[in-house]
């Protein structure tokens, strides 16, 4: 986070509780970065807009820039992406808004749509806990024989490392390996699958600095690991990245970050692996 120049932050003045606000209050303040806060309103009104300006009168209070826009195009996501692109923010902010019923039946949800379509990180917000010397939580792919997975499980450890320093916080590597009977028949140089997943990760940690203890590679899938290992350390923020599949593929495939979304009680953080150079440019400039 720290390479983070301007965050956009999407609230809903309807709220009594301004979560999504609140942690965007805090991480701009912690790396010195830009506030531009919107209510995504597609009926604004004179209650609304003065609901938005005591809030970020508050904000002002407390020392942090801020600029304030009430806006809607079309839907909830399309809005969103319309103002990140033309404010050009580095990293985007909502609460995790839980849609069931129905509408996840005929519908993708709203979350997953910004997910998919957002070219920056995303942090969905789920709690107000302080992350400052907290627990946050990598959950990568650690095939090694995947070089995709490969450029995106370095953006997810890039962004989840700056973030962990930024709050002093322990920073762990999780990573789920095949349960068949790969997993444990001898690859023909002495290791099984298992070994090579750990392997990878403890190459992964001598890079980013995590602690061989803080290092987890147990059986998968990675939606069933995740959210059990997040619980089982109590961890306030978990880093997972996206392939940002849609049509048919995604459909048929889905993302993991997607699908884990209704599982966890903590904050996430969503990346691609196209984002992975903003951070080190932002630190280049400084």
């Amino acid at each position: 986070m720290r390479g983070v120049a301007k965050v956009l932050v999407v609230i809903d003045t309807r709220k009594k509780k301004q979560i999504a606000l609140n942690r965007a209050v805090d991480i701009v303040k912690a790396t010195g970065s830009e506030l531009h806060v919107l209510s995504a309103n597609p009926k604004p009104s004179e209650a609304s807009r003065e609901k938005l300006e005591v809030l970020s009168g508050k904000i002002r209070d407390q020392g942090v820039e801020v600029h304030t826009q009430e806006k809607w195009s079309k839907s909830l996501v399309d809005t969103i992406i319309h103002v990140r692109q033309m404010e050009r923010c580095h990293l985007v902010i909502k609460d995790y808004q839980p849609e069931g019923g129905l509408l996840s039946a005929f519908s993708t949800p709203n979350d997953w749509n910004l997910l998919r379509q957002c070219r920056v990180p995303v942090l969905l917000v789920r709690h107000d806990r302080s992350y400052q010397g907290s627990h946050m939580l990598a959950a990568v792919n650690a095939d090694p024989d995947d070089k995709h997975h490969h450029q995106l499980n370095q953006a997810i450890l890039q962004n989840a490392r700056i973030s962990a320093d930024v709050y002093g916080a322990t920073l762990h590597l999780a990573t789920a390996h095949p349960t068949t009977m790969l997993a444990i028949q001898d690859q023909g140089d002495g290791t099984t699958d298992k070994d090579r997943y750990l392997n990878n990760c403890q190459e992964y940690a001598r890079n980013y600095g995590i602690q061989p203890d803080d290092i987890h590679v147990r059986p998968g899938p990675a939606e069933s690991l995740v959210p059990e290992l997040s619980r089982e350390l109590q961890a306030d923020l978990l880093v997972m990245g996206t392939q940002a599949r849609t049509g048919l593929p995604a459909v048929a495939l889905g993302n993991t970050a997607e699908q884990l979304i209704s599982d966890i009680d903590t904050d996430l953080l969503v990346v691609q692996p196209r984002h992975h150079m903003i951070p080190l440019e932002r630190e280049l400039e400084r």
